[in-house]
């Protein structure tokens, strides 16, 4: 085995273990509305949290000089839009990741198409497949940086025509996202799938 002690290792060393290990990543486009107007901004730490009610989340890093401008945003006016990243907006995506000054709209930057949201402020974008309307339930301040961990409360749903069923049940094949691996490049895509039962309990308890 190959060993490290935490106590030993500055936050450089811990990021490159942890995002070389788990992976990949679900990528979050969040945008959010202040003062200063909209914003977009991708997140890899993100995931969904539960569903009674739905819940998702994301972690926001520290940055010089003050608050990331979706933190900024979002204790301005507590809502956000959570977007699924398709490889078909991949480019437009990385392009909200540039660290702009604040006020700067990066869904016009990146060419996206901002429509406005059904139950909250924040506009959504029309070419992401998946737009998962959000209100800030919670915001924790974790760690040194610190960076800042907000959960939302998904209060309305946008699907691309044909992604869901009668069922409810989510083609992600339609829906063809992308993840985030390490380095400053590292994405994947779902191009391999495999199904595998759940087990029984052993004795049949």
């Amino acid at each position: 085995m190959t060993e490290f002690d935490a106590a030993t290792l500055d936050w450089q060393l811990q990021y490159k273990l942890l995002i070389g290990s788990v992976t990949p990543r679900p990528i979050a486009l969040v945008t959010t509305l202040g003062s200063r107007g909209p914003n977009a901004a991708p997140f890899s730490f993100f995931n969904g949290v539960g569903t009674d009610p739905a819940m998702l989340m994301f972690s926001v890093g520290a940055r010089e000089g003050g608050a990331k401008d979706t933190i900024a945003n979002i204790l301005e006016i507590p809502e956000f839009v959570v977007h699924i990243v398709s490889d078909a907006i991949k480019e437009k995506m990385n392009v909200c990741a540039i660290d702009y000054p604040r006020g700067v709209n990066e869904i016009a930057e990146a060419g996206f198409t901002a429509l406005a949201s059904k139950k909250v402020r924040p506009p959504r974008i029309a070419e992401a497949p998946v737009a998962f309307e959000c209100r800030l339930l919670q915001r924790l301040e974790l760690g040194r940086a610190p960076y800042h961990v907000v959960i939302g409360e998904v209060v309305y749903y946008h699907f691309h025509e044909g992604i869901v069923d009668e069922r409810f049940h989510v083609d992600v094949g339609k829906i063809n996202p992308i993840g985030r691996l390490a380095g400053r490049g590292g994405y994947t895509r779902i191009t391999d799938r495999f199904e595998m039962a759940r087990l029984p309990v052993p004795g049949g308890r």
